[in-house]
């Protein structure tokens, strides 16, 4: 680790309106470092890292890279810089290819300006194998692949850029237990080829695999910055939360009352073979497997979204006919949560309850509400 930080925050401060996200927080990345970050929602890590990463420019305090003080006025502006953000939700097109999304905006053109897919496609598969994902086809579209293997794709599209600075927003908020593992290969990747990480996750274990050093903070406060081997995950839940607490659960001890829910028996498709289970109330069934295991798609078929060839579904003793649909499924109790939030969710509609608008006059939207399950009228409501 180098003597002088790449990367340093000192007495950061932001506002919004009455809120105070960030009070004088200081924050430094050395070379070759993971620097993890942890806090509970609401902490005020994702606005540090905006600011870190030109999204946010107006706040308090001094930003120094290199030692020199800089103002970032873009997220572009930090990428030039050596500074790139993977967010959360990732930013990826799934109907490019791999290749397309690894130099998406900066595609190679030949001396007769058309675009090089030769050399693209030869550069990505070339930069995946070194990070030891050799068995990534650059020409297949990216959303073919898993969302770890999305995740590796956005990861490396912000070091083509240049980046040598990368922040990771809760990357594995989404990935199953092998894609976490590949995740954590490729930072002890990054780390060796002297890359600087700010890591933030929820997950403690993780983050005590990954991390160097670790920042906490709380209500926009720093509230201490330790050595990995300095800590362990019941001080930082404490330095999180304000006060004393153990982070082992108790033994489960609820017990169900054997009425049965849900009952599946002998469920055969093409990619899972008599799969038999039953759901008590008040009971939490897991379903786990590697990567093609077949439970995601069995996840799928109890909701009527994938085919099956045989076998039988019943709720409190209803049996489901043959190739059912998403909305029997709703119709008679159950619910999916899928495993990327973005496609189950509307990002620019509003959250009004059960409201659907049918008609726009002018300025404003007429809308009709389910009067079944409400006891809201309709009413105008403004765009």
């Amino acid at each position: 680790m180098s003597t002088s930080p790449v990367l340093e925050l000192k007495n950061i401060s932001k506002q919004f309106v009455n809120l105070q996200a960030l009070d004088n927080v200081d924050f430094d990345l050395y070379e070759g470092e993971t620097h993890a970050l942890v806090g509970e929602n609401g902490a005020g890590k994702s606005t540090l890292m905006r600011i870190l990463a030109g999204l946010y420019t107006e706040y308090e305090g001094q930003y120094l890279l290199e030692g020199k003080p800089v103002y970032l006025q873009s997220p572009r502006d930090a990428l030039n810089r050596g500074i790139g953000m993977i967010h959360q939700e990732l930013s990826v097109m799934p109907e490019l290819s791999v290749a397309e999304n690894l130099f998406l905006g900066r595609q190679l053109t030949t001396r007769f300006g058309y675009i090089d897919w030769k050399k693209m496609n030869t550069i990505a598969q070339d930069e995946l194998a070194q990070l030891g994902y050799s068995d990534i086809d650059v020409r297949r579209p990216l959303g073919t692949y898993s969302l770890g293997t999305q995740q590796v794709v956005e990861v490396l599209r912000v070091i083509l850029s240049g980046a040598r600075v990368l922040i990771m927003d809760e990357p594995t908020s989404a990935l199953s237990p092998p894609e976490v593992e590949r995740l954590i290969e490729l930072i002890d990747t990054l780390r060796r080829s002297n890359r600087s990480i700010i890591y933030i996750s929820h997950f403690l274990e993780e983050v005590m695999r990954v991390a160097d050093r670790i920042t906490v903070l709380r209500d926009g406060h720093k509230v201490v910055t330790r050595e990995k081997s300095l800590t362990n995950v019941n001080e930082l839940i404490s330095l999180m939360l304000g006060r004393e607490i153990n982070a082992a659960l108790p033994p489960v001890t609820q017990k169900t009352d054997g009425h049965v829910l849900l009952d599946v028996k002998a469920l055969t498709s093409d990619v899972f073979k008599d799969i038999s289970l039953s759901v008590n109330q008040g009971e939490v069934v897991g379903l786990y497997g590697a990567i093609g295991a077949g439970h995601f798609d069995l996840a799928r078929a109890l909701f009527g979204m994938y085919r099956f060839d045989s076998g039988s579904i019943a709720v409190e003793g209803h049996d489901f006919p043959d190739n059912f649909s998403a909305r029997y499924a709703i119709k008679h109790g159950l619910a999916y949560a899928t495993e990327s939030r973005r496609k189950s969710l509307f990002m620019d509609e509003a959250i009004y309850p059960i409201l659907r608008c049918r008609i726009s006059i002018g300025s404003v939207r007429l809308c009709n509400v389910p009067l079944k399950s409400s006891k809201l009228q309709p009413h105008l409501w403004q765009k």
